[in-house]
């Protein structure tokens, strides 16, 4: 029998509330009217980017030009600008400008200064009353690329334009700050993303699957399993989603119930493949040293 391609339908994964997203939007909803420069950090795929599209999502759908006080906001993610760039700060403004805006005329681009390009983007932004701009990747950028965004915050306090910041970056971003102390004072809030602990992430997966949904917390094999998964990816859900597509697909072929040896298994599957890649790279790096050894170079052969 010829193998058939079947092809997977993409689950759509519904984005779940946590204590740990409400609480950073509240802090950084806190500050907003204070013109605030706002840092989201922690290491990769603990949710900061769900939780920005959703906080941009939820505010979205509250938005209404006659509810007082009410703004829309902008998500976007930036590409790494090399240090040696000499118009970074005017780069980083073209990123917020095309993202929030729409294209920036080069030429204009070209010849402006970066506090006109700043009051140009501030003007965008009023008409289409976007008080916070949510830049992913923020650690990419190079502390004068930062100091444009800096700029875009500073010359919006003075046009009478509201604007928040949340710069949103790995560990490496707090590192950055800190080496500028005009940057660093202005920032008003710092939200640190932590993986989860054993209860978010058995209410994470209850969400998710069904399998999970129907444990029961008191039973001890039922424990076990989240345990297993909780240890082994961390706490960090974005991990754990990628694990759930892997035991649907499992399912989708094979009969009978999950338990753990099953969890094991799909675990293991993949990480067993991973060790014998690592293992076969650095045997291939073995041999090729051996080789270099064993066949003489011309300087050391002997006449």
């Amino acid at each position: 029998m010829s193998f058939k391609i079947t092809f997977p339908v993409p689950r759509c994964v519904p984005i779940i509330e946590t204590d740990l997203m409400r609480r950073t939007v509240k802090r950084t909803l806190a500050v907003h009217p204070e013109s605030a420069l706002i840092v989201w950090t922690g290491v990769t795929r603990l949710g900061k980017t769900t939780t920005a599209r959703w906080l941009v999502q939820a505010i979205e759908e509250a938005y209404a030009p006659e509810v007082e006080g009410a703004f829309r906001a902008v998500h976007y993610e930036v590409g790494r600008i090399p240090q040696w760039f000499s118009d970074a700060g005017k780069r980083a403004l073209r990123s917020a400008y095309h993202a929030s805006i729409g294209t920036l005329d080069e030429g204009l681009f070209r010849r402006s200064p970066s506090e006109d390009l700043a009051r140009l983007l501030t003007r965008g932004l009023q008409r289409k009353h976007v008080q916070m701009l949510l830049v992913d990747e923020a650690g990419l950028l190079p502390m004068e690329a930062i100091r444009g965004l800096v700029l875009l915050r500073d010359v919006a306090l003075l046009e009478g334009h509201c604007l928040s910041i949340v710069l949103i970056g790995m560990d490496d971003l707090p590192v950055l700050l800190g080496t500028c102390p005009q940057v660093k004072g202005r920032i008003l809030e710092w939200c640190y993303f932590a993986p989860y602990n054993l209860r978010e992430t058995w209410d994470l997966l209850a969400a998710l699957h069904p399998h999970f949904a129907s444990l029961d917390r008191k039973r001890p094999d039922h424990k076990a399993q989240v345990d297993f998964l909780h240890k082994t990816y961390g706490g960090v859900p974005g991990l754990l989603v990628p694990f759930l597509r892997k035991l649907d697909s499992r399912l989708s072929t094979l009969q009978g119930e999950v338990d753990l040896q099953l969890l094991m298994a799909i675990h293991l599957l993949t990480q067993r493949d991973h060790e014998r890649a690592v293992r076969s790279k650095g045997g291939d790096e073995q041999e090729e040293a051996a080789r270099e050894v064993q066949t003489p170079t011309k300087r050391g052969r002997r006449k």
